[in-house]
This record gives structure tokens, sequence and C-alpha cells, in this order.
């Protein structure tokens, strides 16, 4: 996927032999101008098949392109990294909302 009229077409699921092997959780869109930004939640199957793997984020930066949105980014994070970012985002919660915000460590 590189080029998409609507946020609509954009899936996570996939099939290997008929059977279901990602499936997308969720998706959030934000838009800015002629920003997007994607987030999209989903799971793997494990190797057995039969269970599925911890979920994982994917984050696709959007640009408007004519009538439609061309992937300018993605980035990809296994879970254990998505929640220590949720973590950060809410320790400097008050950077985004233009309060004063703590160093870095």
């Amino acid at each position: 996927m590189t080029f998409v009229a609507d946020f609509d077409e954009i899936t996570f699921d996939a099939e290997h032999d008929g059977d279901l092997v990602r499936r997308m959780i969720a998706r959030k869109t934000w838009i800015d101008a002629g920003w997007a930004t994607v987030m999209i939640v989903f799971e793997e199957r494990a190797k057995d098949r039969e269970s599925w793997r911890p979920a994982k984020v994917t984050l696709l930066r959007m640009r408007r392109a004519g009538e439609g949105w061309k992937k300018h980014a993605s980035i990809t994070l296994p879970a254990v990294q998505a929640t220590g970012l949720r973590v950060e985002l809410e320790r400097h919660a008050a950077v985004f909302a233009g309060g004063e915000g703590s160093d870095e460590d």
C-alpha cells in the first residue's frame, strides 16, 4: 500500500493458504492539513497457527497527493515498545498541553 483514495482502504488483515495470519484490531487516523497519521493495532498468528502473538502497532505517515493519500513513512513497534512509548507520552503530557516539560533522562 503506497497510495489510497480513502483511509477505509487501509487494512492489515492477511491470509495465507486461506487462513487468517494477521488481523487488524483497531485503526485511528489523525488529519492535519495535508498530512495524516494512521495508527493500526494488529496481531499475527504464532507458529502453531492456533494462538496469536502479542499485538503490535504500526504508525503510517501519509501525505495528501491529489485526490488521495501517499505513504510517506511507516514504523512498526512490538507490544513492549508500544507500551513504553505510551508511558513516556503520558509522562510528558504537560508538554503537549503547552505546559512545562521535564528534561530527558
